[in-house]
């Protein structure tokens, strides 16, 4: 994932949201002094990379196949 077009802010999130206990730690809004947690699905971009890796991974020899059909 490109974090750079993420606010400076948001720029951990993806990492955060991948975490293995599932907890993001953070402000409250407003209020400097209060923190909470949050909680994520565990390891959600494993998980759903991994559950949809052969679909992407034929996708892409497709658009490689029509790259290269183009070019030659």
């Amino acid at each position: 994932m490109d974090t750079s077009l993420l606010p400076s802010d948001l720029k951990g999130m993806p990492k955060a949201m991948n975490k293995a206990d599932g907890r993001i730690r953070h402000k409250v809004f407003g209020n400097k002094k209060r923190w909470v947690n949050q909680h994520t699905t565990p390891l959600w971009w494993d998980k759903t990379v991994q559950r949809h890796q052969s679909r992407m991974r034929a996708e892409v020899a497709r658009v490689l196949d029509d790259v290269r059909r183009t070019i030659t």
